[in-house]
């Protein structure tokens, strides 16, 4: 990886008390509608910036994202949680464009993945009917672009790109007494050096008192790589999503 220079700090201050006082688990799975709208560009000097929406005609897509996370009584360790989101979107167009030193013209097919790991880290400040996170989240970024055209190997791209991002994470959750309903939030961001990066969802939430539980609510993420293994972007992902859960 090049030029990737991170630097995130976080100050959390708490007592014994603000953290769960018994062990937490949950495991869950969310289909997420989202659409993709932004620009890719290259690293050569002839490279025009690819609008992705205009230029390579990506619309909407239908993908995953799962979760698993402990909460623990131990008041100096963080609680852990960990996030899998799998993003691929691709299509076929009509245009002309010029990626990686080389200029695509006539029907060109492209895709892009965006796979990411979320590992978090965080403490529980509050938890009462008012539940608030603070931590650091750990993304491990793995993306590939790929373009071709007609004339098939000789003008074809297929670049791999990857980062691993500390981010700054928080989550509030406001819980209604006696329903099992609530509403949540959570944000991970971080800016260094040029790049960006943004992962926020909110929504509603049902917990049943067997444990079992669905969610509908709303994602959006914006990543903008500044040279990131000679790929540049200025991209979001946005869409709703619903899921189901079980804690324990």
């Amino acid at each position: 990886m090049k030029k990737i220079v991170l630097t995130t700090a976080v100050a959390v201050s708490l007592s014994i008390g603000a953290n769960a006082d018994f062990l937490g688990l949950e495991a869950g799975y969310a289909s997420w509608s989202s659409s993709l709208t932004g620009t890719v560009k290259g690293s050569n000097i002839i490279d025009t910036e690819i609008d992705l929406e205009n230029d390579l005609g990506y619309d909407e897509e239908i993908n995953d994202f799962f979760w698993v996370y402990i909460d623990h009584p131990l008041p100096f360790l963080p609680n852990i949680k960990v996030q899998k989101t799998d993003y691929t979107t691709s299509s076929s167009t009509i245009n002309t464009i010029t990626y990686d030193g080389k200029t695509y013209s006539g029907k060109i097919n492209s895709s892009l993945t965006l796979d990411q790991i979320d590992l978090i880290t965080y403490y529980r400040i509050l938890d009462n009917w008012v539940n608030l996170d603070l931590g650091l989240n750990f993304k491990f970024i793995d993306g590939n672009i790929k373009f071709s055209d007609s004339i098939g190997s000789v003008r074809d791209t297929d670049k791999d790109f990857s980062a691993v991002v500390p981010m700054l994470y928080a989550k509030a959750r406001f819980d209604m007494p006696f329903s099992g309903l609530s509403v949540e939030a959570d944000c991970s961001y971080v800016s260094y050096d040029g790049s960006k990066f943004t992962d926020m969802k909110a929504g509603a939430v049902y917990q049943s008192s067997i444990g079992l539980g669905v969610m509908l609510g709303y994602r959006s993420e914006k990543v903008v790589l500044d040279d990131i293994d000679d790929v540049n972007t200025d991209i979001t992902i946005s869409g709703p999503y619903a899921g189901l859960f079980y804690h324990f």
